[in-house]
C-alpha cells in the first residue's frame, strides 16, 4: 500500500448525496423512484472529540464477482480478527400468498449494490412491516441484511446492516445520547447530560467498531466490495504527534495523537486514517496560534 498521490482533506462537513446520484441499475433505480431524492449520508464530517473506539467505514458497494451476478451478494472486511459482514439482495418485495408473505426478487440478479444506512431494515431505510395497500404499491424489502454465521448453517437475520455511515438516530448510536428531560433544561443546558456516553461519537455499525486502533501490519481484508473479489492490505506504520505554539511564543511539550477510524473506499482504491488529539486549554490571554504536526515511531 502506498500513500496517495493526491491526499483526502479534512471533512468539514458531511458527505452526502441523493440516492438518484448512486450508481443503481435500472431495476433498484425503479425500486428507489419514490426516494430518489432523497439525501443520505455518504461519509461523516471530521469535527468531534477523539472517539473512544476505533471505526472502520467502507464508503462503497458490495459487488458480485465479474460475471457472477445474482440474487444477492454475500460481502464483507476483516481487520486483524474484527469482521463485518452482511447479505446485499436484489430489489424485493412482500407478495402475498394463502400460506402468508414470502419475499419475491423484482429483478432476478444484481451486481453492486450501497451498503448504505439507506438500504437498510430500520426507521430511515426500509422499515419491515405489513404488506401495503394494494393501491399504494408492494412493500418493499431491505436490499442489506446481517449475515449470521453463529450457526452451522448460515442465516440472515432483521438485525440493522450495513459497513458505512450509521447516522445519529441510529438505535447503536442514539441510546449514548443521555437524559434530556426537565432537570437538564433548568440546570445542566447547554451543557451535555452526566450520562451522555462519548460512544456516541462512533459513526461504524457495532461489529466494525474496534477497541482498540490497530497495531502497524494488522491485516486488512476486503470481500466483493471491490472489482477484485478480495482485496488484501495491512494497516499503515505511522504515528503523530503534534506541538503547539501560543501567542506569546510558548510551546507546550508535544502531545501524540490517536487514529479513531479507517474509512475504506474501493471506488477509489484508497483508505484513509483519522487521527485525533484534544490539546490542552491555553491559558486566558494566550491562545493557540500554529500546530506543528510530526511523524514519530508507529505503534508495534
Amino acid at each position: 500500500m502506498a500513500a496517495a498521490e493526491q491526499q483526502v482533506g479534512l471533512h468539514l462537513h458531511p458527505v452526502s448525496t441523493r440516492i438518484g446520484e448512486l450508481e443503481l441499475d435500472p431495476a433498484q433505480q425503479k425500486a428507489m423512484a419514490a426516494r430518489r431524492d432523497e439525501e443520505i449520508v455518504w461519509l461523516d464530517h471530521d469535527l468531534a472529540p477523539p472517539k473512544p473506539a476505533f471505526d472502520v467505514i467502507v464508503a462503497g458497494y458490495a459487488t458480485a464477482p465479474l460475471g457472477h451476478p445474482g440474487l444477492f451478494i454475500d460481502a464483507g472486511v476483516r481487520v486483524g480478527t474484527q469482521i463485518g459482514s452482511m447479505r446485499a439482495f436484489a430489489p424485493r418485495y412482500w407478495h402475498r400468498t394463502w400460506l402468508g408473505y414470502e419475499a419475491r426478487p423484482l429483478a432476478q440478479a444484481v451486481q453492486r449494490v450501497p451498503v448504505s444506512y439507506a438500504f437498510a431494515d430500520w426507521a430511515t431505510g426500509f422499515a419491515i412491516g405489513a404488506a401495503t395497500d394494494a393501491n399504494e404499491g408492494p412493500a418493499l424489502l431491505p436490499w442489506i441484511e446481517a449475515l449470521d454465521t453463529s450457526s452451522e448453517r448460515r442465516r440472515h437475520t432483521r438485525v440493522p446492516a450495513g459497513l458505512g455511515f450509521w447516522p445519529e438516530n441510529a438505535s447503536h448510536r442514539f441510546i449514548h445520547t443521555g437524559t434530556y428531560d426537565d432537570a437538564w433544561e433548568r440546570e445542566i443546558a447547554p451543557d451535555l447530560p452526566p450520562d451522555f456516553n462519548p460512544r456516541f461519537y462512533n459513526a461504524a455499525h457495532p461489529s466494525l467498531q474496534l477497541a482498540h486502533a490497530p497495531v502497524a501490519g494488522t491485516a486488512i481484508r476486503l470481500v466483493h466490495l471491490a472489482p477484485q473479489a478480495i482485496v488484501e492490505c495491512s494497516f499503515p506504520a505511522l504515528g503523530l504527534s503534534v506541538q503547539a505554539r501560543t501567542a506569546s511564543g510558548r510551546t507546550p511539550a508535544a502531545v501524540s495523537m490517536k487514529p479513531d477510524t479507517l474509512v475504506i473506499e474501493p471506488e477509489h482504491d484508497r483508505m484513509s486514517v483519522v487521527w485525533r488529539v484534544l490539546l490542552p486549554a491555553s491559558e486566558q490571554g494566550d491562545p493557540v496560534r500554529t500546530v506543528r504536526l510530526f511523524r514519530t515511531a508507529s505503534a508495534a
